[in-house]
């Protein structure tokens, strides 16, 4: 089945977007990058102002958290990565995954309407159970430092567009949409996506408790039964909620409760 829709226009994107905004005050488009991180890095080495946005058609080493592959199926998806200068001290920084998830969440919703998007902690997004969405921020400090927020997301994805290991945890916005949907308008999923980084970004700074909540609403795994696989020791708990950090708080069998900054989290049952 063809799913791929036409290539996508930077000015016609652009177009469906308010005049002023921060993110996405500029729009590049390239056919094929190895990876839109790699090359938002090299603009944000280059000394280029905080807001554009790279997108390209193919990645061929399109990768996600934990130095996985991001399959990155040509004009199928959107893959793009936002260059920023948060002008907040850097070790808040860490807040863009969870203030990015939320604004896919919102933007996912916006172009699906009934959709509900759920947050799997701390950067993927879920849609039916299965994963539509793959969030990776990478910052570099100092004088001229910069943040880059890659975000991978299944747009117009059929069931025999994932590889045989991703079919039963991969689905697609259009997959969720139902299975007579028409294949969607990149254009415009791609610009509900940024309309809500923008509009969301100047909470980052001083609402972001706001932000957490919403995450915390959304997510995918409070309440349920999961694997911790964190870098010194592996163990199960019941994900309770989120701190204002943004971090995952958890209850652990014996009853003590911690907090998981990082490392990687599974659900240890199907609810």
């Amino acid at each position: 089945m063809n799913t791929a829709t036409p290539p996508l226009n930077a000015e016609a994107l652009s177009a469906l977007l308010p005049a002023m905004r921060r993110i996405g005050r500029e729009i590049v488009v390239l056919a094929e990058t190895g990876s839109t991180n790699d090359e938002a890095a090299q603009l944000g080495r280059a000394g280029v102002a905080e807001g554009l946005v790279l997108f390209a058609e193919r990645q061929t080493a399109g990768r996600g958290r934990l130095g996985r592959k991001w399959e990155s199926a040509a004009q199928k998806g959107l893959w793009f990565s936002l260059l920023l200068r948060p002008a907040f001290a850097l070790a808040d920084w860490s807040r863009l995954t969870t203030w990015a998830a939320v604004a896919i969440a919102r933007g996912i919703e916006e172009a699906l309407p009934g959709c509900r998007a759920a947050i799997k902690w701390p950067n993927d997004i879920y849609l039916s159970g299965k994963k539509a969405v793959g969030i990776l921020c990478e910052s570099v400090a100092g004088p001229g430092g910069y943040a880059v927020v890659g975000i991978g997301v299944n747009v117009n994805h059929a069931r025999d567009d994932f590889p045989e290991e991703l079919l039963t945890k991969a689905t697609s916005l259009r997959e969720s949409a139902g299975a007579e949907a028409e294949p969607l308008d990149r254009h415009a999923v791609a610009a509900a996506f940024l309309r809500a980084l923008d509009g969301l970004y100047p909470a980052l700074e001083n609402d972001f408790a706001d932000i957490v909540a919403e995450a915390e609403a959304r997510s995918f795994l409070v309440g349920r039964r999961i694997t911790v696989h964190g870098p010194q020791e592996t163990y199960e708990a019941t994900a309770e909620g989120l701190e204002a950090d943004g971090s995952l708080r958890v209850r652990c069998a014996e009853g003590v409760t911690r907090l998981v900054c990082g490392g990687e989290v599974s659900v240890s049952a199907v609810f």
